[in-house]
């Protein structure tokens, strides 16, 4: 059964997917330079920044370089087409915020195992609940942790192995 954070990691999903559906080729031309300024933003910043920061960051970097994708002179193509290049692009951008939406909950290094414990203890039960009850949190932010790239753009508070 999906929890309420499967619903908000699959809304977002949706509407990045309409959104590029609706705008067309411009957003997604802007994906790339977006993911390419979200890594190297996290990468270097996303030690000082609260981690509830980083989902509003790609975000705001999203909207932003569709916004600016748009000053570009681009040839209109078919609406049809339009729709299917924009809906890969809002594709590809809905999936990437709803990983970090299932990855960004704070995590803990536990000593006596030497393991990451996802979600930490430390945030609320209700928060918690929906983190543990979620089918693809947990595998998504083990497989973030296990990639030295995904890790460093997407976990950078992660500081233990």
């Amino acid at each position: 059964m999906l929890s309420w954070l499967d619903l908000m990691a699959l809304l977002v999903l949706s509407a990045a997917l309409g959104v590029g559906i609706r705008q067309g080729v411009p957003f997604a031309l802007a994906v790339v330079p977006a993911l390419v300024l979200y890594v190297l933003l996290a990468s270097l910043l996303g030690a000082w920044l609260p981690l509830a920061a980083l989902p509003f960051l790609a975000l705001a970097l999203g909207l932003g370089m569709a916004y600016l994708s748009h000053l570009v002179p681009i040839t209109p193509l078919t609406p049809t087409l339009e729709a299917i290049i924009g809906g890969v692009g809002g594709f590809l951008w809905g999936l990437f915020l709803a990983f970090i939406i299932w990855v960004s909950f704070p995590s803990e290094f536990v000593a006596s195992t030497g393991a990451l414990r996802y979600p930490s203890e430390r945030i609320p039960s209700g928060v918690k609940d929906g983190i543990v009850s979620s089918p693809f949190a947990r595998p998504l932010f083990d497989w973030a942790a296990g990639n030295p790239v995904l890790r460093a753009a997407l976990l950078p508070h992660v500081n233990h192995p």
